[in-house]
């Protein structure tokens, strides 16, 4: 067993705690991993809500994406246009192609927030751009290639092969990171990003529909209005604090200047409860020490505000139905498996 050192200590950046990418592309990746005959130690989630970076840790590494990035693309062309939601529909039934491209800057939050996206038109081109949010160490390569390939196969997909061919995909990745599909590819740009001339960003797209696209639009603004007011999040946010601190309910409810019964309320008509969401981001946390590093559990233990590490076996094994040895030791295999 190695030694601990320090970093061992430290929790994972706040940002990965954070919901950043919906459950829909996750069930997706299991079945890419299924195919691919692949173990996870994790389970197929089953609740439509934007998952913590932390939560998908699992598959990404079940998935070898550190080591073949390539499969992002792969990924990327498994999810279909009806996996995005209202956004896809909106994405699909826009006019022309770069109201397309400005859709998918506006609403593309709403399932997808491990990056930031931008669409700048000018009299020559419209540019749509995508940026990682935060630092994601050596996952990056492979999740920016299956965002970039779910969010640019949408618009391509609304275009005939002439208007297509005079598309351009900027990439981050070198060349040695092929991606299939017929549009002009340029790789270790600084940010990924695809290209259309403005006179193909005027076309109509083949399945133009304003009537759909007002109501998808209204029915994204309303998702994206719930998710950035969701108390759930907020409260997700703050499990543990800056300090690494486990707020109880009460110390919630006074940070979010509310009573108690008000955050109790709130929560149980966002179908939640304090306890789940305590539950939730405790089992995260303790799933990473565990897979993440060699501390002893009576170390994970208090990093995660238990006395003991009996308590803290006993409620891992609630959580993840194993104890948390047997966790570090074999994980559980995917959903459906032996």
């Amino acid at each position: 067993m190695s030694s601990v050192t320090a970093e061992d200590h430290a929790p994972p950046p706040p940002a990965w705690r954070e919901g950043a990418i919906h459950s829909a592309y996750a069930r997706i990746a299991f079945v890419l991993a299924q195919k691919l005959g692949l173990r996870v130690d994790a389970q197929a989630p089953t609740q439509a809500r934007l998952l913590p970076f932390l939560d998908i840790l699992p598959l990404l590494d079940a998935l070898e994406v550190k080591r073949y990035p390539q499969r992002g693309a792969t990924l990327g062309e498994l999810i279909p246009a009806a996996a995005h939601g209202a956004l896809g529909y909106a994405v699909v039934s826009a006019a022309t192609i770069g109201q397309a491209m400005e859709t998918v800057a506006r609403f593309a939050s709403m399932r997808n927030r491990l990056f930031s996206y931008r669409c700048v038109a000018n009299a020559r081109e419209t540019v749509l751009s995508v940026r990682p949010r935060f630092e994601m160490r050596g996952y990056r390569p492979f999740l920016e290639v299956a965002t970039t390939v779910t969010v640019f196969k949408m618009i391509q997909s609304l275009a005939d092969s002439e208007a297509v061919s005079q598309m351009q995909f900027d990439a981050t990745w070198s060349t040695e990171l092929r991606v299939p599909g017929s549009i002009e590819m340029c790789h270790s740009r600084r940010v990924s990003a695809l290209r259309v001339p403005a006179e193909v960003s005027r076309l109509p797209t083949l399945t133009a529909d304003a009537k759909l696209y007002a109501s998808a639009c209204q029915s994204c603004e309303e998702e994206l209005a719930i998710l950035d007011g969701s108390v759930a999040a907020r409260l997700r946010a703050i499990m543990p604090d800056e300090e690494d601190g486990w707020p109880t309910l009460v110390e919630a409810a006074r940070r979010f200047a509310m009573s108690p019964r008000t955050l109790i309320r709130k929560l149980v008509a966002e179908g939640s409860t304090y306890q789940s969401l305590l539950d939730e981001a405790k089992g995260e946390m303790a799933c990473w020490y565990l897979r993440s590093t060699q501390l002893p559990l009576s170390q994970i233990a208090a990093q995660l505000g238990f006395l003991d590490s009996s308590n803290f076996s006993r409620s891992f094994r609630r959580w993840r139905n194993m104890t948390p040895l047997a966790y570090r030791k074999f994980g559980y295999r995917l959903t459906g498996t032996s």
